[in-house]
Protein backbone atom coordinates (compact mmCIF):
# COMPACT_ATOMS: atom_id res chain seq x y z
CA UNK A 1 0.00 0.00 0.00
CA UNK A 2 1.38 3.38 -1.00
CA UNK A 3 2.23 5.77 1.82
CA UNK A 4 1.89 9.41 0.77
CA UNK A 5 2.73 10.84 4.18
CA UNK A 6 6.49 10.34 4.36
CA UNK A 7 8.89 13.18 3.54
CA UNK A 8 11.79 13.05 1.16
CA UNK A 9 15.09 14.89 1.37
CA UNK A 10 18.32 15.08 -0.58
CA UNK A 11 19.97 12.76 1.96
CA UNK A 12 17.28 10.14 1.49
CA UNK A 13 17.40 10.41 -2.29
CA UNK A 14 21.18 10.18 -2.28
CA UNK A 15 21.18 7.19 0.07
CA UNK A 16 18.64 5.28 -2.04
CA UNK A 17 20.58 6.09 -5.21
CA UNK A 18 23.72 4.66 -3.61
CA UNK A 19 21.93 1.48 -2.55
CA UNK A 20 18.23 0.81 -1.87
CA UNK A 21 19.14 -1.70 0.85
CA UNK A 22 21.23 0.94 2.64
CA UNK A 23 18.19 3.23 2.58
CA UNK A 24 16.08 0.45 4.08
CA UNK A 25 18.61 -0.20 6.85
CA UNK A 26 18.84 3.47 7.83
CA UNK A 27 15.37 4.89 7.30
CA UNK A 28 13.13 1.87 7.83
CA UNK A 29 15.07 -0.39 10.21
CA UNK A 30 16.66 2.58 12.03
CA UNK A 31 20.18 1.16 11.87
CA UNK A 32 21.89 4.51 11.82
CA UNK A 33 25.53 4.97 10.95
CA UNK A 34 27.65 5.35 14.11
CA UNK A 35 29.23 8.74 14.65
CA UNK A 36 32.68 8.83 13.09
CA UNK A 37 35.52 11.32 12.66
CA UNK A 38 34.30 12.70 9.34
CA UNK A 39 30.76 13.26 10.61
CA UNK A 40 31.96 14.88 13.84
CA UNK A 41 34.33 17.16 11.97
CA UNK A 42 31.63 18.30 9.54
CA UNK A 43 29.14 18.92 12.34
CA UNK A 44 31.70 20.98 14.28
CA UNK A 45 32.48 23.26 11.33
CA UNK A 46 28.84 23.68 10.31
CA UNK A 47 27.76 24.55 13.86
CA UNK A 48 30.67 26.97 14.28
CA UNK A 49 29.77 28.94 11.16
CA UNK A 50 26.08 28.78 12.03
CA UNK A 51 26.72 30.33 15.45
CA UNK A 52 29.15 32.87 14.04
CA UNK A 53 26.60 34.22 11.56
CA UNK A 54 23.45 33.86 13.65
CA UNK A 55 25.02 35.76 16.54
CA UNK A 56 26.32 38.37 14.07
CA UNK A 57 29.88 38.04 15.31
CA UNK A 58 32.57 39.90 13.43
CA UNK A 59 36.04 39.01 14.69
CA UNK A 60 38.41 36.12 14.13
CA UNK A 61 38.61 35.60 17.90
CA UNK A 62 34.85 35.17 18.11
CA UNK A 63 34.98 32.60 15.33
CA UNK A 64 37.56 30.62 17.30
CA UNK A 65 35.41 30.94 20.43
CA UNK A 66 32.52 29.51 18.42
CA UNK A 67 34.67 26.54 17.40
CA UNK A 68 35.57 25.85 21.03
CA UNK A 69 31.89 25.94 21.97
CA UNK A 70 30.72 23.83 19.02
CA UNK A 71 33.55 21.31 18.84
CA UNK A 72 32.30 17.72 18.75
CA UNK A 73 34.92 15.26 19.96
CA UNK A 74 32.82 12.09 19.69
CA UNK A 75 33.54 9.67 16.88
CA UNK A 76 37.32 9.92 16.96
CA UNK A 77 39.23 6.74 17.74
CA UNK A 78 41.80 8.41 20.01
CA UNK A 79 42.24 11.76 21.79
CA UNK A 80 45.23 12.35 19.53
CA UNK A 81 43.07 12.00 16.42
CA UNK A 82 40.55 14.43 17.89
CA UNK A 83 43.29 16.96 18.65
CA UNK A 84 44.81 16.73 15.16
CA UNK A 85 41.41 17.38 13.64
CA UNK A 86 40.76 20.25 16.05
CA UNK A 87 43.98 21.89 14.82
CA UNK A 88 42.83 21.24 11.26
CA UNK A 89 39.52 22.94 12.03
CA UNK A 90 41.38 25.93 13.46
CA UNK A 91 43.45 26.25 10.31
CA UNK A 92 40.39 25.97 8.09
CA UNK A 93 38.63 28.73 9.99
CA UNK A 94 41.76 30.91 9.96
CA UNK A 95 41.96 30.62 6.17
CA UNK A 96 38.24 31.23 5.91
CA UNK A 97 38.44 34.38 8.03
CA UNK A 98 41.39 35.77 6.13
CA UNK A 99 39.55 35.29 2.83
CA UNK A 100 35.87 35.81 3.68
CA UNK A 101 35.71 36.93 7.30
CA UNK A 102 35.52 40.54 6.22
CA UNK A 103 33.40 39.78 3.19
CA UNK A 104 30.97 42.63 2.61
CA UNK A 105 28.04 40.46 1.65
CA UNK A 106 25.20 40.41 4.16
CA UNK A 107 24.28 37.02 5.52
CA UNK A 108 20.48 36.76 5.41
CA UNK A 109 19.91 33.06 6.17
CA UNK A 110 22.04 30.45 7.96
CA UNK A 111 21.21 26.75 8.34
CA UNK A 112 17.76 27.54 6.99
CA UNK A 113 15.29 24.66 7.14
CA UNK A 114 12.60 24.47 4.46
CA UNK A 115 9.70 22.40 3.24
CA UNK A 116 8.58 22.40 -0.38
CA UNK A 117 6.58 19.96 -2.48
CA UNK A 118 7.89 17.59 -5.13
CA UNK A 119 4.88 15.97 -6.72
CA UNK A 120 2.74 14.66 -3.86
CA UNK A 121 5.72 14.40 -1.53
CA UNK A 122 6.87 16.96 1.06
CA UNK A 123 10.51 17.80 0.40
CA UNK A 124 12.58 18.97 3.37
CA UNK A 125 16.15 20.08 3.93
CA UNK A 126 18.51 22.67 5.40
CA UNK A 127 20.40 25.24 3.33
CA UNK A 128 23.79 26.10 4.78
CA UNK A 129 23.85 29.78 3.92
CA UNK A 130 22.33 32.52 1.76
CA UNK A 131 24.03 35.90 1.40
CA UNK A 132 22.99 39.16 -0.16
CA UNK A 133 25.77 40.87 -2.07
CA UNK A 134 26.30 44.61 -2.34
CA UNK A 135 24.69 44.65 -5.78
CA UNK A 136 21.54 43.04 -4.37
CA UNK A 137 22.13 39.57 -5.79
CA UNK A 138 21.49 36.61 -3.52
CA UNK A 139 23.99 33.79 -3.22
CA UNK A 140 23.29 30.23 -2.13
CA UNK A 141 26.33 28.58 -0.50
CA UNK A 142 26.72 24.93 0.42
CA UNK A 143 29.63 23.94 2.68
CA UNK A 144 31.78 20.87 2.11
CA UNK A 145 34.29 19.87 4.79
CA UNK A 146 35.82 16.75 3.22
CA UNK A 147 39.35 16.82 1.83
CA UNK A 148 38.26 16.07 -1.70
CA UNK A 149 37.59 18.97 -4.06
CA UNK A 150 35.29 18.42 -7.01
CA UNK A 151 35.86 19.42 -10.61
CA UNK A 152 33.56 21.89 -12.32
CA UNK A 153 31.56 19.21 -14.14
CA UNK A 154 30.74 17.42 -10.89
CA UNK A 155 29.61 20.68 -9.30
CA UNK A 156 27.53 21.61 -12.34
CA UNK A 157 25.71 18.27 -12.07
CA UNK A 158 25.34 18.17 -8.29
CA UNK A 159 21.82 17.02 -7.47
CA UNK A 160 21.70 18.73 -4.08
CA UNK A 161 22.33 22.20 -5.51
CA UNK A 162 19.63 21.69 -8.13
CA UNK A 163 17.09 20.65 -5.50
CA UNK A 164 18.04 23.51 -3.18
CA UNK A 165 17.59 26.03 -5.99
CA UNK A 166 14.12 24.58 -6.46
CA UNK A 167 13.49 24.85 -2.71
CA UNK A 168 14.56 28.51 -2.70
CA UNK A 169 11.96 29.30 -5.32
CA UNK A 170 9.12 27.21 -3.88
CA UNK A 171 9.68 27.58 -0.13
CA UNK A 172 11.59 30.84 0.28
CA UNK A 173 10.10 32.82 -2.58
CA UNK A 174 13.18 33.74 -4.60
CA UNK A 175 15.69 32.33 -7.07
CA UNK A 176 19.36 32.77 -6.04
CA UNK A 177 21.31 34.67 -8.68
CA UNK A 178 24.55 32.99 -7.60
CA UNK A 179 25.19 29.40 -6.50
CA UNK A 180 28.40 28.04 -5.01
CA UNK A 181 29.99 25.19 -3.13
CA UNK A 182 32.54 26.27 -0.56
CA UNK A 183 35.24 23.60 -0.13
CA UNK A 184 36.41 24.63 3.31
CA UNK A 185 39.40 22.30 3.44
CA UNK A 186 40.78 24.08 0.36
CA UNK A 187 39.43 27.56 1.16
CA UNK A 188 37.93 27.64 -2.30
CA UNK A 189 34.46 28.68 -3.40
CA UNK A 190 33.44 27.35 -6.81
CA UNK A 191 30.44 28.81 -8.61
CA UNK A 192 27.93 27.09 -10.82
CA UNK A 193 24.58 27.79 -12.48
CA UNK A 194 21.23 26.06 -12.74
CA UNK A 195 18.67 26.37 -15.51
CA UNK A 196 15.10 25.09 -15.54
CA UNK A 197 16.07 21.94 -17.42
CA UNK A 198 18.67 20.96 -14.83
CA UNK A 199 16.23 21.61 -11.99
CA UNK A 200 13.51 19.60 -13.71
CA UNK A 201 15.92 16.69 -14.12
CA UNK A 202 16.54 16.78 -10.36
CA UNK A 203 12.80 16.80 -9.68
CA UNK A 204 12.28 13.82 -12.01
CA UNK A 205 15.04 11.86 -10.26
CA UNK A 206 13.54 12.65 -6.85
CA UNK A 207 10.04 11.60 -7.89
CA UNK A 208 11.35 8.34 -9.34
CA UNK A 209 13.20 7.53 -6.10
CA UNK A 210 10.24 8.50 -3.90
CA UNK A 211 7.88 6.30 -5.92
CA UNK A 212 10.25 3.33 -5.69
CA UNK A 213 10.50 3.77 -1.93
CA UNK A 214 6.73 3.88 -1.63
CA UNK A 215 6.52 0.73 -3.73
CA UNK A 216 8.99 -1.04 -1.40
CA UNK A 217 11.60 -1.53 -4.11
CA UNK A 218 14.78 -2.24 -2.17
CA UNK A 219 16.98 -4.33 -4.45
CA UNK A 220 20.55 -4.10 -3.05
CA UNK A 221 23.31 -2.62 -5.19
CA UNK A 222 26.18 -4.95 -4.36
CA UNK A 223 28.60 -3.14 -6.67
CA UNK A 224 29.10 -0.55 -3.92
CA UNK A 225 29.52 -2.84 -0.91
CA UNK A 226 33.19 -1.99 -0.45
CA UNK A 227 32.30 1.69 0.06
CA UNK A 228 29.29 1.14 2.30
CA UNK A 229 29.09 1.88 6.04
CA UNK A 230 27.26 -1.43 6.50
CA UNK A 231 29.71 -3.61 4.57
CA UNK A 232 30.52 -5.66 7.69
CA UNK A 233 26.92 -6.20 8.81
CA UNK A 234 24.62 -6.14 5.77
CA UNK A 235 23.31 -9.58 4.80
CA UNK A 236 23.90 -8.78 1.12
CA UNK A 237 27.43 -7.47 1.54
CA UNK A 238 29.88 -8.96 -0.93
CA UNK A 239 32.69 -7.32 1.03
CA UNK A 240 31.64 -9.21 4.20
CA UNK A 241 31.43 -12.53 2.34
CA UNK A 242 34.85 -11.94 0.85
CA UNK A 243 36.32 -11.36 4.32
CA UNK A 244 34.68 -14.54 5.62
CA UNK A 245 36.38 -16.57 2.87
CA UNK A 246 39.86 -15.38 3.83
Amino acid sequence: MRDNTFKISYSRINTYSFCPEKYKLIYIENKYIPLNAAISFGVSIHKTLEQYYKLDLNTYESMQDSLNFCWESSGYETPQEAYVNYLRAQNILKDYWQTYGKYKAKNILTEKSFQAEIGQYPFIGIIDRIDENEDGTRELVDYKTHREIWDQQTIDNDLQLSLYCYACKKALGFIPEKIAIYFLSHNQKIYTTRDEQKIQQAIDISLDVANKINNNEFVPNTSKCEFCDFKKTCQYSIAKKFEELK
